[in-house]
């Protein structure tokens, strides 16, 4: 009897291994409501906190993350405040950022906010053009109106990367380059507020 209690638990975690019950990795904030503190501005000055949110306005360069991140799951929410935005999402990013306009970084992968055709396409900067599929349709369906918060994921795992709009699976690329590098935040045009800015890593 004892023999078979003890080999519970190892039976439960064998079973939680295989069946993958292994809890996801802690959410860790990026932005603290209060202040840029971990975050540095490449070419940039259109990135201020106010009233608990990061507001960007139009114009060149982008804002970094101060730390390097490989496999993550990038948790955002988001607001255009006007039409004709457009902004977006690096990672995965150099911090050596370009001389020439528009100041962004010389390596790494941008996924564009707006409300056009080209939102959440995957685009790369001093790499191999990525491949992706885009579910145009579900995009379509779950775009909202300036003003209002929708939910922004991005996970990159490996060579993999999956962009979610409010839980809504948008976009699919494989065969992405896999260097750490910084995530960061751009305006190009129009005015965005950013909020509720989490990380999760996962291992290497």
């Amino acid at each position: 009897m004892r023999r078979l209690l003890g080999a519970i638990p190892t039976v439960l975690l064998l079973t939680g291994v295989m069946f993958g019950f292994n809890e996801p990795p802690q959410a860790i904030p990026l932005f603290d409501g209060k202040s840029l503190e971990g975050w540095v501005a490449e070419q940039t000055d259109g990135f201020a906190v106010h009233d608990g949110v990061l507001a960007s306005k139009p114009g060149h360069g982008w804002l970094r993350s101060a730390e390097l991140y490989k496999n993550f799951q990038l948790d955002l929410e988001f607001r255009m405040l006007k039409e004709s935005s457009e902004g977006g999402v690096l990672f995965r990013a150099s911090a050596e950022t370009g001389t020439a306009e528009p100041h962004w970084p010389i390596k790494g992968y941008q996924a564009p906010i707006t409300d056009g055709d080209g939102s959440l396409m995957l685009f790369g900067h001093g790499t191999t053009p990525p491949r992706f599929e885009r579910k145009a349709d579900a995009l379509k369906a779950a775009v909202k109106g300036p003003g209002e918060w929708q939910k922004l994921t991005v996970k990159a795992i490996g060579p993999r990367v999956e962009i979610s709009l409010d839980d809504v699976l948008i976009t699919v690329a494989d065969g992405v380059d896999f260097d750490a590098g910084h995530l960061g935040l751009y305006d190009k045009a129009g005015l965005y507020e950013w909020r509720n800015l989490m990380i999760r890593i996962h291992p290497d």
